[in-house]
């Protein structure tokens, strides 16, 4: 990594020694012989000394650069699968013409546009919590769908509404190093910005990978513990009746689960994809065409994947 465009851009990292050593290295063998770096390097410096509580505020521009180093590193490991998907989602549009953000998700009656005020609107609600400026303001009562539906009433063009979920977004990651939510609320943005962000793959035909595998156990967990509720709401087990899941693939894991009343072992144990579980529980597969081993109470096993999707976010 000899270019100059190439270390310019690790020299913040650099002063607050966050790059990988072969990083490190490049930057080293550059500012030996570049003096236009080495002085980005000593005002970046005094930018870090000033974060560090010990130094004078410095330009906005090199505050801003080191905060973006600053940043990611101090993110709760509880919200790191939500920074994740949230940056997947942002090189995703970062690929997307203007044509391709008219189209029309699968799941949803929602242009590609829409779902991503969508996604700003349930994001609103995170900020709020935390402190953060929001506009127009959260009301008492608002939820997810009614704040969709005051931003949606709002004229936004296509590049304000990818900067404002972004601004929020990034705004969220910082407010999370100082103030601290529940983490399940941190997996449940992490899992729907995911899912969302398939969803526009899929209409606009763009690749996107799978979330690293422990952001993806993480989001299983998530998913795994909602389904005793799921079951619940939909009233299909019986006092006793204890679930073995088994999640294959990256990410996967075995979780026991109570479904209600005294724990009287193991009652069905089911068996998939972690993947292909997250999607079902996402409301984004059909029950009864996920590839699924069922042992034991087969029935409950059935009654279980049907009542998986029912409490899917929209």
């Amino acid at each position: 990594m000899s270019d100059h465009a190439a270390v310019s851009s690790l020299l913040a990292a650099w002063t607050m020694d966050a790059c990988y050593r072969p990083e490190s290295e490049a930057v080293e063998a550059h500012l030996r012989t570049c003096e236009t770096c080495r002085a980005e390097v000593r005002t970046l410096t005094e930018g870090t000394q000033y974060l560090a509580g010990t130094g004078s505020p410095p330009p906005e521009r090199v505050r801003d650069r080191v905060a973006a180093v600053v940043g990611p590193c101090a993110i709760p490991p509880y919200a790191k699968a939500y920074a994740a998907s949230v940056a997947a989602l942002d090189a995703l549009l970062k690929e997307l013409d203007a044509h391709e953000w008219t189209g029309v998700v699968a799941h949803d009656p929602w242009t590609v546009l829409e779902l991503v005020v969508h996604l700003t609107a349930t994001d609103n609600l995170v900020a709020d919590q935390l402190g953060l400026h929001v506009h127009p303001p959260v009301r008492p009562g608002d939820d997810p769908d009614t704040r969709t539906e005051q931003l949606l009433a709002m004229p936004r063009d296509q590049e304000r509404v990818w900067q404002e979920w972004r601004r929020q977004a990034d705004a969220i990651c910082q407010a999370l190093a100082v103030r601290s939510l529940p983490q399940d609320l941190m997996l449940s943005r992490a899992y729907e910005t995911w899912i969302h962000a398939r969803d526009i793959a899929l209409v606009t035909r763009k690749a996107l990978p799978p979330p690293p595998p422990e952001h993806m156990h993480a989001i299983a967990d998530f998913a795994a513990r909602l389904l005793p509720h799921a079951a619940a709401y939909r009233r299909v087990a019986r006092p006793g009746n204890v679930v073995r899941l088994v999640l294959t693939g990256p990410g996967g894991g075995t979780w026991t689960l109570p479904l209600g009343g005294p724990d009287l072992g193991v009652t069905v144990e089911m068996t998939m994809d972690v993947i292909q579980f997250c999607l079902l529980m996402a409301d984004r597969r059909e029950p009864r065409s996920v590839d699924v081993m069922i042992r034991g109470d087969v029935e409950l096993g059935y009654d279980l994947l049907d009542a998986g999707p029912a409490l899917a976010p929209r």
